[in-house]
């Protein structure tokens, strides 16, 4: 640590003031600072573009190497007016002051919007999507928001980024634990979304897209906002959230409860495996009526942020989330054949029980010591137990079992990170971090079906980045690397035999550049990242499905080194993305092999030698009268290649996504909403996944200045959403077929009462590592 200190402080001394800098700090009306808002230097007298940059988080612009001369400067933003302003260069540093934008006068009024700027912009780092004054801001939620953005799609397993895969999702800066906060944060108090497909050296080195999401900045005083909504398919499922906090010039006081019940039912559960031995062939089909499964889950967090003055602020958060999750008794029947014969039949009866309560604190320091030179600290401190239960009985002509299995994790993270940024000749930021997880897992069956075990799991990462990031002329530049040095350690069993005991030594670079070319903006980028298995994957513990079925992870999983580069355009209503990545040992799924003739099938990990991708992501979004389109085409092809059954498969398929989303503003200011959803056959390295299509209906209303409003939704109308997945590998074929509930109707009521919204400027120091939990 030591050495990192020294090497920042020689690079503070290092760096040195540029000449004849312009610099100034952008408000909002509300007096708070307004990040990526456009500062444009202009000729004076013929208006002609001379540089530009973006605002920080702090609102703070900076211009540098200008001539001494006189300039006009333009601040814009979207949803506010222009503000222009005589500027003269008559030494080494100018100062604007602090200049307030007005908001305009078309922005968002009982959900009905006239605004004519863009939804989709390219900017900062990355596509910022204008929330607030669009019809997006009426949706619903967040996370209705987050699939209208192109390249994104969400399901019931989450969030994707089209040729990225999961995103990393920032609220203000605080990373999201789990989807349900994104369904606790309304879209009405959002002002925008920023897509960074191209993540710098400053973010941790999993995860090869970022969501940052930037809510609106609430006046002060006493603020809440009460949010019910039912769900109501085959069963009913309900969801109350409260948010309370108070909030004055320095201080921001913060306290939320968020309770979600839901019953959802499983329409079928089909399983067929063929299973291919040297002189034998094993067929298992597996059937499961009807049954329905129940997530109760709770969340509660508190928290403060204060402005010790001008140049200080700390704060702390703590979150409590509580999971549960519990399926009466499942049952399943499987018919087994051997060489195409029948061989024996099973009956079984399954019963779960899952609880995963998790506590996570999180502290900040935020200092600008000058001018140009600013330092944030960020802390995490994680306890995160799984404890989970299982009961079988099985009933076969061969034999009779009943057995217990009972399994719990235990894992406790820490970490810190440092980043300091300087502004001179550009902005630079550097800094380091470290994190440690410490865990620790054990299985226990008493009838000895499966192995007892216990494992140990410790993890440490030191990392150190920088990164540069100027403008010149009409050419933005961003560039950075970040070393990271991370050791693992596995053992099992009572006396802690080691198992894996390695360390890894790595560079990650980052590059982008984007211009304007008359009409088009242009951005090309390339980066170096990872994916690290999580810790369901290295978990060497095996799960007991049935006597033919058994699942475990693989604690020799190596990380996954990941290269993309891509190229966006965007050219008025459309945008273009095309991208290629090349993944260094991906995880994939594998069958591994039991004794010889063994009918049992174990599932587990692996690492393949490499994967290759090409994808394409082409957007259209207009303002049409009352009609909002925003259509999007996603195009992939792979190259990947498997062992199967003594071959080589190929599951290069291309896939395809068609996204229709359309808004209509109605009279009345009702919103009514028809999005269609399209996917094709496609593999998901060696998956193959089956298509799917979904109508979604929805209609909203808001009333009193935005502080009630109601949404209806109906999701896939016409039933058509199901799960099918073929897999080959190995010498295992894997056929799925599942249906859940996927119709339902939503209603949601939200009042608000002086537009609440947390202030909190703390950052997660651990934000991916949390993730992997």
């Amino acid at each position: 640590m030591t050495t990192k200190f020294l090497l920042i402080t020689l690079l503070n001394t290092s760096l040195i003031y540029s000449q004849n800098s312009i610099t100034g700090t952008i408000l909002d009306n509300n007096s708070q600072p307004m990040e990526y808002a456009n500062a444009i230097l202009l000729s004076s007298p013929d208006s002609t573009f001379v540089a530009g940059t973006y605002t920080d988080e702090h609102g703070n612009f900076l211009l540098e190497k200008q001539d001494k001369r006189e300039y006009i400067l333009k601040i814009s933003y979207i949803g506010y007016e222009d503000y222009f302003q005589k500027v003269s260069v008559l030494q080494e540093t100018t100062n604007t002051g602090t200049i307030t934008l007005t908001p305009a006068a078309n922005m968002l009024q009982e959900a009905v919007v006239t605004s004519k700027t863009p939804t989709f912009q390219l900017g900062g780092n990355g596509l910022i999507t204008s929330v607030s004054t669009s019809l997006l801001g009426s949706l619903g939620t967040a996370a209705d928001v987050i699939q209208h953005i192109p390249g994104v799609t969400m399901t019931d397993d989450g969030i994707t980024v089209f040729g990225k895969g999961t995103p990393v999702v920032y609220i203000n800066n605080q990373k999201v634990q789990d989807s349900q906060e994104l369904e606790r944060l309304e879209s009405s108090d959002i002002s925008t979304i920023e897509l960074v497909t191209n993540p710098g050296a400053k973010y941790d080195t999993e995860g090869q897209a970022v969501l940052l999401i930037k809510t609106k900045q609430k006046q002060n005083g006493w603020a809440a906002q009460v949010t019910g909504r039912i769900r109501q398919a085959k069963y009913f499922g309900d969801n109350e959230n409260i948010n309370v906090s108070y909030t004055t010039k320095n201080l921001n006081l913060f306290v939320s409860y968020d309770h979600q019940y839901t019953q959802l039912g499983i329409e079928k559960e089909n399983y067929y495996f063929q299973l291919y031995r040297p002189d034998t062939i094993w067929e298992h089909r597996m059937l499961t009526p009807f049954y329905a499964a129940s997530v109760n889950l709770q969340q509660a967090s508190a928290g403060i942020d204060w402005n010790i003055n001008d140049k200080h602020s700390i704060g702390g958060q703590y979150q409590f989330k509580s999971f549960q999750y519990c399926s009466p008794v499942m049952t399943t029947n499987s018919s087994t054949y051997l060489n195409g014969a029948p061989y024996d039949v099973l009956h079984s009866q399954t019963y779960m029980d899952e609880n995963s309560p998790q506590h996570l604190f999180n502290a900040f320091y935020n200092g600008d010591l000058s001018e140009k030179f600013s330092v944030r600290l960020d802390f995490d401190c994680l306890k995160n137990l799984n404890d989970r239960t299982q009961f079988t009985e099985e009933i076969s002509g061969s034999e009779n079992r009943t057995l217990k299995t009972f399994s719990i994790t235990d894992y406790d993270l820490y970490a810190g990170k440092l980043t300091n940024s300087y502004h001179t000749a550009g902005l630079w930021e550097f800094g380091g971090e470290y994190n440690c997880i410490r865990g620790n897992g054990s299985i226990l069956n008493p009838e000895g079906y499966i192995g007892n075990d216990i494992f140990f799991n410790h993890e440490q990462k030191s990392a150190f980045f920088i990164t540069y990031a100027n403008t010149f002329g009409d050419i933005q530049f961003n560039a950075g690397f970040r070393y990271e040095f991370t050791g693992e350690k596995y053992t099992k069993d009572s006396v802690q035999t080691v198992v894996i005991d390695r360390k890894y030594n790595d560079i990650y670079p980052n590059l982008s550049v984007s211009k304007k070319i008359k009409n088009v903006d242009l951005s090309l980028a390339f980066n170096k990242r990872t994916k690290r298995p999580g810790f369901a994957e290295l978990n060497g513990i095996t799960v007991y499905i049935n006597r033919f079925l058994l699942q475990k992870g693989n604690p020799y999983l190596k990380k996954t080194d990941i290269y993309d580069t891509e190229i966006q355009a965007m050219y008025k209503m459309f945008l273009l993305n095309i991208g290629y990545s090349y993944e260094k040992n991906p995880i994939g799924f594998y069958s591994e092999e039991q004794q010889e003739n063994s009918s049992s099938v174990l599932t587990t990990y692996t690492n393949y030698p490499a994967y290759r991708e090409l994808n394409m992501t082409l957007n259209f979004s207009k303002k049409i009268a009352f009609w909002q389109p925003n259509y999007t085409v996603n195009v992939c092809k792979p190259y990947f290649s498997a062992g199967y059954n003594g071959n080589s498969m190929d599951y290069s398929r291309v896939n395809y996504t068609v996204q229709a989303y359309n808004d209509f503003v109605l009279p009345s200011s009702f919103i009514f909403s028809c999005n269609f959803k399209y996917y094709n056959d496609y593999y998901y390295y060696l998956t193959g996944i089956k298509g799917n299509k979904q109508l979604d209906l929805s209609l909203r209303k808001s009333f009193f200045n935005n502080c009630f409003r109601f949404n209806l939704d109906v999701y896939d109308v016409f039933n058509w959403v199901g799960i099918g997945n073929d897999m080959q590998v190995n010498n295992l074929q894997m056929i799925i077929d599942k249906k859940r509930e996927t119709r339902y109707v939503r209603l949601s009521v939200v009042c608000m009462f002086n537009s609440y919204k947390k202030k909190y400027r703390g950052e997660n120091a651990a934000k991916d590592d949390i993730n992997r939990f």
